[in-house]
């Protein structure tokens, strides 16, 4: 990979800014150095902030997508993509379900107060304990695989209780492909286990589902066609299939600026064709690689702008013409189907962000600026290569009262965390700076409730997990601490 010398460094060769879009909340709270140096004084670094009034706002503007096309549409809180109650409890005040990935959340959304009608669970993997606390509780068990349906068979006609089940299948056809997914059963199967599974008396077949990864509209609507289909063949097996699962990965938006995540994009790519020096540690090509003259593999980074954020990619699949004219929100309607959806990230936007204290200042052995923060790369962990959102400084008293000195200019940081390990990077950009930060002072990062504060977190070097502050998005008044 490309690495750089001191002089390059010096040169500014810094990311091309992200800059984030902020809720209110942020705005006003980034403008409060002092609450949030006692955020930090009381609770340590890092800590999570959030609010629960944008979740209900995000369940509103959601719920608008089903009943503008008369749709009935349900939602179910993708619990696994953050941890805290409070927004297992928004979920409820609010009218919505859980999709529930574990016996644990299972256990924990039912004390809650969820009823078991509205609790989904998709765990992958489903073990004997968390299939019996479904069936028994009333909650509705998504299966994967023919060994978990050989496993809830059994485990309903020990209880003497009918198992609500629905059936994940993979395999859809889409633009002339089979779209990949390592979930589901194949629908080559799907007769003979539809036919199965309508003649056990111990199961109630409710939906059908479809885990789809990609971020596709056509994708998504050409599943949903399929899974219709399937239950018009249900019910001529006597199925009573109140309608069909589109899953999660509904898409949100990080930034306003639709040029500048275009410009990142075109600089990335720049920089490992060597068009440009590069603005990534040690040359990361952030999913690309040049081999010869030839660049191959894909950007890994989650499209942070995007016109299809939230209710409008719902609209978009509902309102989806492919493959025969009629969208497929009448599709659904004709029938009297329900179609749910599992949103998560989406759900959490604007709900959170994570707060850390900046410890040192220093260069490493080939003149890379860094900023030292009292936390890890573990603490703010996307799924993909990099969390493309730029942070925030806050400067503060104790940051001022350390030394007089704000350090001299420096072209641009990258920003890394406390681990004893080489690979401890917060993000794998540099980030430009109007100025070095000071010890003391607090880098924010907004928006990131949405998997990217819980999903992956661990203690470390026998630290706790890091405190969740609740806030009361207007007075800003803590409400809770998790």
């Amino acid at each position: 990979m490309q690495t750089q010398t001191a002089t390059q460094v010096e040169l500014g060769n810094c990311a091309p800014a992200l800059t984030a879009k902020l809720a209110p909340w942020m705005t006003k709270i980034l403008s409060c150095p002092d609450l949030l140096s006692e955020l930090i004084s009381n609770h340590g670094s890092p800590c999570h902030v959030v609010v629960d009034s944008e979740f209900e706002r995000n369940v509103s503007k959601f719920m608008s997508a089903f009943s503008e096309r008369g749709v009935k549409g349900r939602l179910f809180f993708a619990r696994k993509a953050n941890k805290l109650p409070c927004f297992v409890a928004a979920a409820n005040r609010n009218g919505i379900g859980v999709d529930t990935a574990s016996l644990a959340e299972v256990i924990e959304t039912l004390a809650l107060g969820v009823p078991a009608e509205n609790i989904i669970v998709t765990a992958i993997g489903k073990e004997r304990e968390l299939v019996s606390k479904a069936i028994s509780s009333g909650c509705l068990l998504v299966i994967d695989n023919f060994d978990e349906l050989d496993l809830i068979q059994s485990i309903a006609q020990e209880l003497e209780k009918k198992a609500r089940i629905g059936l994940r299948f993979a395999g859809f056809e889409h633009a002339g492909r089979k779209v990949f997914s390592r979930f589901g059963m194949a629908l080559e199967d799907s007769r003979a286990v539809i036919e199965q599974v309508s003649q056990d008396a111990n199961l109630q077949l409710e939906i059908f589902h479809a885990h789809l990864d990609r971020y596709d509209i056509g994708e998504r609507a050409a599943a949903g066609r399929k899974l219709i289909e399937l239950v018009d063949l249900a019910k001529s097996f006597g199925a009573d299939v109140k309608g069909i699962d589109l899953g999660g990965g509904i898409l949100m938006r990080y930034l306003n600026d639709a040029t500048q995540w275009k410009h990142f994009q075109q600089e990335l790519l720049a920089s490992v064709k060597g068009e440009r020096t590069s603005f990534t540690f040690r040359g990361d090509g952030l999913g690309y690689t040049k081999i010869g003259n030839e660049i191959v593999g894909q950007p890994d980074l989650y499209p942070a702008h995007n016109d299809l954020a939230k209710q409008r990619f719902i609209s978009a699949v509902l309102d989806n013409t492919e493959g025969g004219g009629v969208p497929l929100y009448k599709l659904l309607n004709e029938r009297g189907l329900e179609i749910y959806f599992e949103p998560g990230r989406s759900l959490l936007d604007n709900c959170g962000m994570t707060l850390a204290k900046v410890t040192f200042r220093k260069k490493d052995t080939e003149g890379n600026f860094m900023v030292g923060l009292a936390m890890n790369r573990m603490n703010l962990r996307p799924f993909r290569a990099e969390f493309c959102c730029d942070p925030l400084f806050v400067s503060t008293e104790e940051g001022k009262s350390t030394t007089q000195n704000r350090h001299h200019a420096e072209p641009g940081a990258f920003l890394v965390g406390n681990l004893c390990s080489e690979s401890d990077l917060i993000y794998r950009r540099r980030i430009k700076l109007a100025k070095a930060p000071q010890p003391g002072d607090l880098c924010a990062f907004p928006n990131t409730a949405g998997y990217l504060a819980h999903h992956m977190e661990i203690g470390t070097h026998g630290s706790p997990l890091p405190k969740n502050i609740l806030l009361e998005s207007d007075s800003l008044e803590v409400k809770g601490v998790y």
